[in-house]
This record gives C-alpha cells, structure tokens and sequence, in this order.
C-alpha cells in the first residue's frame, strides 16, 4: 500500500525541479489552478510497494469532487503498476511528470475541457458534463443530457415501484434525482446562475484541497 511518505518520497526530485508544483496527498497537482485541477494522480493498490501513477484534469467545479469521482479523464504514465522500491523511481517520476505536464494546456476552460474529453467518453451523453456544457454555452445540449438521464432515472423508479412487492426507495438514487432537478431549476435561470453555481462548487473544492492562494480565476471576477 503507497502511503503520504512514499508519495513525497517519489515527487521529492520533481518538485526540487518545479518547486512551484504543488504536492496534495495523492495529487501531484500542475498549476495554474484556474477551473480545473490539471496534474498526477498517485493511486494504491493493494500491493505493498507499487502504484500506479496517472495523467489527470478535474474540473473544480464538480458538486461530487474526490479522489476519483465525476468528470475527471486520466490516462496511466507507462506500465500499468510502478514499483516504489526502484532505485531510479524518483528521476523516473520527475522525467515523466516533466513530459507529460505540457499536456495541461488543453484545459483552460469549458469549451477546451471538452474538447479533450472527446477522447475519452461521448461528450454529448456523458451526464458528469452537463454543466461543463453550460458553462461553454451550450445550454440547450447541457438540458438534454439531464432530461435523458432524469428521464431513465424517473421511469426505473416508477417501474420498480409498481413491480418490487418490498420496493423501497434507494437513497442514494433520491439524492440524485433531486440534484438534477434542482440543476435543471439552475439552468433555466439563465448564464448567471450556472457561473454563480459554478463559483460555489470551484469555492468549497479550492478549500477541501487547501489551494485558496494558488487560485487563480473564480468565474465572477473574470467576466469583471
């Protein structure tokens, strides 16, 4: 299992190099930290010793945003597992973070987010993108992909309603059912309210990842 010790262990050469960077438990995060959170994500496995290291974007404004969760896109560094224990592991995470950062500049905003996304999932079906839609100014797309997916949502629970003899409601399944409701509310309210929701979200991430002075663009103070 990769501990917090072993990570700084591994990025100590990178970040000598790019003292900027910025190192959060798992993330080995590439700024500028502006809408999405663009660096190297370390995950565990079960295996002492190794790890698997991975090429990601998130966007901060992400309602559900963790470790692995929602519209993130990551691509694996290499082989599919890295051992902790080579003697070169550090020069060889510095090497390969070092190649790998100039990717980052595909996403700067919503319209390039999605564009690099496309390589990864079907952008105009993917619901984790409903608001990245928004935000780049296709808010009748944005409005689709919801209704199709509370549609699905809405019909499975009526029919188990009508067909399980010990149906109960899935709580889960409620919450999201709400929140899409409530974001389709937000959507019909125009521009102005997808940017103030996206600032909300963006606010209480930058604040779970401690990264308030190395943010850089809150939607409202860039439209100014």
């Amino acid at each position: 299992m990769t501990t917090a010790t072993d990570i700084k262990r591994i990025t100590r050469v990178v970040l000598q190099r790019n003292p900027h960077w910025i190192l959060r438990k798992q993330w080995l995060i590439v700024p500028p930290v502006n809408h999405y959170v663009c660096g190297f994500f370390f995950d565990r496995t079960s295996t002492a010793h190794y790890f698997r290291p991975n090429h990601r974007v998130a966007p901060l404004y992400e309602s559900e945003f963790s470790w692995g969760y929602g519209a993130q896109f990551e691509t694996s560094l290499g082989s599919e597992t890295w051992d902790m224990r080579d003697g070169d592991i550090e020069e060889e995470v510095a090497l390969r973070c070092e190649q790998e950062s100039a990717r980052f500049s595909c996403a700067q905003s919503p319209q390039s987010f999605l564009h690099y996304a496309a390589d990864f999932t079907d952008t105009e079906r993917n619901s984790s993108l409903i608001l990245t839609h928004a935000l780049a100014g296709s808010p009748l797309l944005a409005k689709k992909i919801l209704l199709e997916v509370l549609f699905r949502r809405e019909l499975e629970h009526w029919y188990k309603s009508q067909t399980w003899s010990r149906f109960k409601p899935d709580h889960s399944d409620v919450t999201r059912r709400r929140r899409l409701r409530r974001l389709l509310s937000i959507l019909d309210g125009g521009p102005a309210r997808v940017e103030a929701l996206a600032l909300t979200l963006e606010r209480i991430n930058v604040h779970k990842l401690d990264l308030e002075k190395h943010w850089t663009s809150p939607w409202l103070n860039r439209r100014r």
